[in-house]
């Protein structure tokens, strides 16, 4: 019954590949000639997004905290738990997103284990990608996570360069 979300990124050919299953995320930090800004090279597949919250209403999915709402608005915004799929008449499988792979309970309700994938052309002011979990995206919004990879300086000169990026950010989220 239970499932997890996926994002891999392939680097081929001066391209991308950004496959995605659930609410992991990929974000490249982009030089626009001023600052570093963050693109996002993935979108989370949650009942936040109108065309997810569709598909799974249409295979019967209950209990999204109000039947009523149309929308959700923007997940970076929330406070306190998201949106959660549910059986009709049942309290379970409560996942937070609308994709994810192995969970057959899920499937039942629309959870599907089909990645969205995008390709990205690579240029010179691409300097950088980070591909974390919901753990990190739901604390922290992709600029934010962009613009502490860029604060880190002392990382930049460090053999250890995504360990110390990845311990800070962590550190960032949850104190330790």
């Amino acid at each position: 019954m239970s499932g997890t979300t996926a994002i891999t990124v392939l680097v081929s050919g001066g391209a991308l590949y950004v496959a995605n299953v659930g609410d992991s995320r990929a974000v490249a930090g982009v030089w626009n000639g001023n600052c570093l800004l963050a693109e996002d090279l993935s979108s989370d597949q949650t009942p936040y997004r109108k065309d997810e919250y569709e598909r799974v209403r249409l295979c019967g999915v209950e209990g999204m905290m109000d039947p009523d709402i149309q929308s959700w608005g923007d997940e970076e915004d929330g406070d306190g738990d998201p949106p959660r799929l549910w059986v009709q008449n049942g309290m379970y499988p409560g996942t937070a997103f609308t994709r994810s792979v192995g969970d057959s309970t899920a499937e039942s309700i629309g959870v599907i284990a089909i990645p969205e994938v995008k390709t990205v052309k690579i240029t010179p002011n691409h300097l950088f990608f980070v591909v974390a979990s919901d753990g990190i995206f739901e604390f922290l919004s992709s600029q934010a996570v962009v613009d502490m990879v860029s604060l880190r300086d002392d990382c930049f000169t460090s053999l250890l360069l995504p360990a110390c990026i990845a311990d800070y950010i962590v550190f960032c989220c949850y104190g330790y």
